[in-house]
């Protein structure tokens, strides 16, 4: 995956990502992210580096957040997270439906 990273580091450096308004929280190192700069490496990390899923999750809780909003092409991540922590609210974004409704259900 190395080789696509490198690909798509060249692609994210034509993109402008702002400071993030909300908590990011990449599943490399369990931790917030909000520059720009820190943004675009977990997001190129995340192409070639093993992810825990179960410890991404824990920290969540740990932070004391109920509610999240993954980007997912399926909603299998929502329910194996409701299955390590049972109380948060997941919404799943994975077509132009879920994202229109999960916008208007946080009036974003």
């Amino acid at each position: 995956m190395k080789p696509i990273a490198l690909k798509f580091k060249k692609f994210l450096e034509k993109i402008i990502i702002n400071k993030s308004k909300i908590k990011f929280i990449n599943n490399i190192n369990y931790n917030y992210v909000t520059s720009s700069k820190d943004i675009k490496n977990v997001l190129i990390k995340q192409l070639y580096s093993p992810i825990n899923w179960v410890e991404c999750i824990k920290f969540i809780e740990k932070q004391n957040i109920l509610n999240i909003i993954e980007f997912t092409p399926k909603i299998l991540l929502k329910k194996i997270s409701q299955q390590i922590v049972n109380n948060l609210h997941i919404n799943s974004i994975y077509n132009v439906e879920t994202f229109f409704s999960t916008l208007k259900k946080y009036k974003i």
